[in-house]
């Protein structure tokens, strides 16, 4: 029996080989690689193996032995090639690639296979006509092979398991063609977003243009100021409706959620796959929120300023024109020249040319990213080199080790990079960055690690859960005993807890509710279930119905009502002052036998109180912003000691105490003394050391730039009042403005992170960064946000 590859074999493989051209679908590889399986395995199946098997047949041992191994790595061979052209293929459809490249590939690959197939019929001949030869030679060979298991039917499972892979191969292929028309329309809708904003500068540039020109080419006589005012009401009624943003953004959403995920082949490494397990909505979800939109939002911010600047333009030349072709009517002697009418419209373009820097600037930034980043193809990324030809194993051994020696200098120019080149690189990369991006960049920063939950989900737990973790407030506390004590002699009982966010106000609240009040406590909040003395009901947001419901039912006990969130109570039909207002109302009529504790914000305490005089309502307030450092560094002490987690530097060392409480003190100055900020920002900065440790990187942590505009300004007021809205009760409040200016800027700002929608549709501020935009607020005269 001969070994040479049958011709049946041989016509296979160079059929195969041969039919490897530009010109035929690349998934069509698939049922070629099926096609020599099935020949190879039929080839081998020729010869016996098990029981039945010759261990003198030196044409089957050598088939077995030596013959199937070099089957199985022709046939990795033919299925990485058939990777790498799958991989070319999409890369010139995405314009990352030129024909002539995939041709040479294509090319390149034909040869490799070409020389791979003549190598394995030359050596596997050699080696057989070696053996035939040489009878000790063949004695011992055979010998060798007697003693080790006949390794036929794994090399058979594998070609089988090769095939299947270049199905699957075929398969991810079609899948991946479809997510690609998805990002190639995805591009579309974000360059078709940016070339609106374009049209817009453009369309007033042209607008201002032709103004000027009718204003300064006409005759100059008495007549023209009416002409000129008539025809600007002419231009003022034609000015069409701006586009709007969310048309676009919607889209981009929409289009977005129509990407998959799925488990994506990205490179071949010594004959083994390696994949990817890829979420694209999700991923391409953060990508465009954090990289596209912030920048889309700023040029159609710069394109609305532009067109409002042109309108006022129009509008301030047609008043005037007006004002001067009524005095003019009127006798008076008026002094003018076309060229001081149209000066508007000159300084208005002048502004348009900066805008315009500005604008392109931006785009091109944009435009950049999405070239570079927004295509399916960034998922091969991790793969050296460009269209490498398949399984060329010296050269890969040659790159890992040149990498790991590149990988090492980079490193140690990394440690010992110089401050001054470090500050500078900084500051550069700062200027380089828009102010959505910043804003993005402190949002990010305050985020929880997902590998360290089990540790920041201690940290960050919420509500009363006992006295372990209480500490400070004993001057609080002995305020609160003295006036329950009092309410007890017959009293007035009516405390409000002040604070800004995340002050602790709720869980003071809870402890004096468990402390003085265990098991007669009344907690009242809107659209939640009530039980008072076994009775049963629903509150909606009308407290006044709510408090009517308790005081029926008390009629014998002495029970506290807790409101926390105040500023909660509200609906379509009520209001948050009328709320208030019947909350005095009851009061006043009930605090001898119902002692009431309510907590709200300094914001909306001092916004009641301008006109609502609370300081009458309330016997007395208890303000909790005020939580000194030593009582800080021990709340979080506490917390950290609860994870059983070890705090250590970057080195892996434990710190010692007073590191840990510069720690602790560093984020207590960027807090201002907040007690649940200071504590949520311990957990945003502390990452996973391994299991038993936990550390915080040394680098800067960055905060809020400044990005208020009067529009949203008044969006984010509205927020911090009422800390959670819907957007009904915003087109409510803002009326038609709502669809023409602010319901975009909030788009803007829930992409961004600002804004977050919550699971029930309800607005609020994110609470990473609700502090630092209510003390924005109040820096610039917006909001009062005492501290």
């Amino acid at each position: 029996m001969s070994t040479i590859l049958p011709a049946s074999l041989a016509t296979t493989a160079a059929s195969s080989i041969q039919r490897l051209t530009v010109d035929g679908p690349v998934e069509e590889m698939a049922q070629r690689t099926r096609e020599l399986a099935d020949t190879m395995i039929t080839r081998g199946d020729t010869c016996p193996s098990g029981e039945e098997e010759n261990p003198l047949d030196l044409d089957c041992r050598l088939l077995h032995f030596v013959w199937a191994e070099r089957a199985k790595h022709f046939m990795m061979l033919y299925r990485d090639v058939q990777l790498q052209l799958q991989v070319a293929s999409l890369l010139v459809a995405e314009g990352q690639s030129t024909p002539e490249e995939v041709d040479d590939l294509y090319a390149r690959s034909r040869f490799a296979l070409t020389e791979a197939l003549e190598e394995w019929e030359h050596d596997h001949q050699t080696q057989l006509e070696l053996l035939q030869r040489d009878e000790r030679k063949r004695r011992k060979q055979l010998n060798a092979w007697k003693l080790q298991h006949n390794p036929w039917p794994v090399y058979r499972h594998q070609l089988n398991e090769l095939a299947g892979q270049s199905e699957d191969l075929a398969e991810e292929y079609t899948s991946l063609q479809q997510e690609q028309q998805h990002f190639t329309q995805l591009r579309n809708l974000l360059e078709e977003a940016i070339e609106a904003s374009q049209q817009v500068i453009d369309r007033a540039a042209r607008r201002a243009t032709e103004v000027t020109e009718y204003i300064t080419t006409g005759d100059h006589d008495l007549e023209r100021p009416g002409m000129v005012a008539s025809k600007l009401d002419d231009y003022i009624s034609e000015e069409a409706t701006l586009p709007r943003l969310d048309r676009f953004t919607n889209a981009i959403t929409t289009k977005t959620a129509q990407l998959g995920e799925q488990r994506v082949t990205v490179a071949s490494d010594e004959g083994m796959l390696r994949y990817k397990e890829v979420n694209f909505r999700r991923a391409t979800d953060q990508w465009v929120s954090a990289q596209a939109m912030p920048l889309l939002y700023e040029l159609w911010e710069l394109s609305a300023q532009v067109s409002n600047g042109l309108n006022v333009a129009l509008v301030n030349v047609r008043n005037r024109a007006l004002l001067l072709s009524n005095e003019i009517k009127a006798g008076h002697d008026v002094s003018f020249t076309n060229n001081s009418l149209a000066e508007p419209f000159r300084t208005f373009t002048e502004q348009i040319a900066a805008r315009r820097r500005d604008y392109t600037t931006l785009r091109q930034r944009l435009e950049a990213r999405i070239e570079q980043d927004l295509r399916l193809t960034s998922v091969y990324r991790a793969e050296a080199g460009f269209l490498p030809l398949p399984l060329q194993t010296g050269i890969n051994v040659f790159t890992r080790r040149q990498g790991r020696l590149v990988n090492t200098v980079r490193n140690w120019l990394g440690e010992h990079v110089t401050g001054v080149n470090r500050l500078l690189g900084d500051a550069v990369r700062e200027d380089r960055l828009s102010v959505s991006e910043r804003t993005v960049r402190v949002i990010r920063q305050r985020s929880v690690s997902p590998d360290n939950a089990a540790y920041t989900n201690i940290l960050m737990t919420k509500g009363y859960i006992g006295e372990s973790f209480l500490v400070g407030r004993e001057r609080e506390t002995a305020h609160m005993a003295q006036l329950v004590d009092s309410w007890r002699q017959g009293y007035r009982g009516a405390v409000v807890l002040t604070g800004n966010r995340l002050a602790g106000k709720t869980l003071f609240g809870e402890m004096i509710t468990n402390r003085y009040f265990a098991g007669q406590t009344i907690r009242l909040q809107p659209n939640a279930p009530l039980t008072v003395q076994g009775r049963r009901t629903k509150t909606s947001g009308n407290l006044r119905e709510a408090l009517a419901f308790v005081q029926k039912y008390t009629l014998q006990s002495r029970p506290l009502v807790w409101i926390d969130d105040l500023e909660l109570w509200w609906d379509k039909d009520h209001g948050l002052a009328e709320n208030v207002r019947a909350l005095g109302e009851h009061i006043d009529d009930y605090s001898g036998r119902i002692f009431y504790l309510v907590a709200t914000t300094n914001a909306v305490y001092r916004h009641l109180d301008r006109f609502m005089e609370l300081d009458r309502v309330f016997q007395t307030e208890i303000n909790l912003d005020d939580f000194a450092l030593d009582d800080m560094r021990q709340a979080v002490l506490l917390r950290h000691g609860a994870t059983h987690k070890q705090m250590v530097n970057a080195q892996g060392e434990a710190i010692s105490e007073a590191a840990f409480g510069q720690l602790v003190r560093r984020i207590y100055r960027a807090t201002d003394g907040n007690v649940g900020d200071t504590i949520n920002r311990w957990a945003y900065f502390t990452e996973r050391y391994d299991d038993t440790r936990v550390y915080q990187p040394v680098g800067r942590r960055y905060t809020l730039p400044g990005f208020l505009t009067p529009d949203t300004a008044t969006i984010l007021s509205t927020l911090v009042l009422e800390k959670r809205s819907r957007d009904f009760r915003l087109r409510r409040l803002f009326g038609p403005a709502y669809a023409e200016r602010y319901g975009s800027i909030l788009q803007r700002l829930i992409r961004v992170g600002v804004v977050t929608r919550n699971n029930d549709g309800s607005l609020e501020l994110a609470e990473r960064i609700a502090n630092d935009v209510g003390r924005m607020l109040d820096a610039e005269d917006y909001l009062t946000y005492p501290n």
